[in-house]
């Protein structure tokens, strides 16, 4: 079975603050994960900063180093089918 990457990045306060702060690995049984990720693009924040989404395939037998800084929030806005923190508390 394939596998796929979600990567985030973090838009910052400014441009000079940008960086990966979210990084998984899932099976192509996550269909609709990725799917919501490749649709959605981004995670918009209170506060004006954006997650920015990026979904793609890995490479056969490529290790991954993860970093699970927004697992829950990414899931929770997948599962609710909404791109902003504010929807998703509506949503909840």
């Amino acid at each position: 079975m394939s596998r796929f990457v979600i990567e985030g990045e973090w838009s910052g306060y400014n441009s000079g603050q940008t960086r990966i702060v979210h990084r998984t690995v899932h099976n192509g049984a996550f269909k609709k994960l990725r799917n919501w990720a490749e649709e959605a693009g981004c995670i918009v924040f209170s506060d004006g900063t954006v997650l920015t989404l990026q979904a793609r395939d890995c490479k056969p037998e490529e290790r991954v180093q993860e970093i699970h800084g927004y697992d829950k929030l990414i899931e929770d806005c997948a599962f609710y089918k909404v791109k902003s923190v504010n929807e998703l508390r509506q949503a909840r």
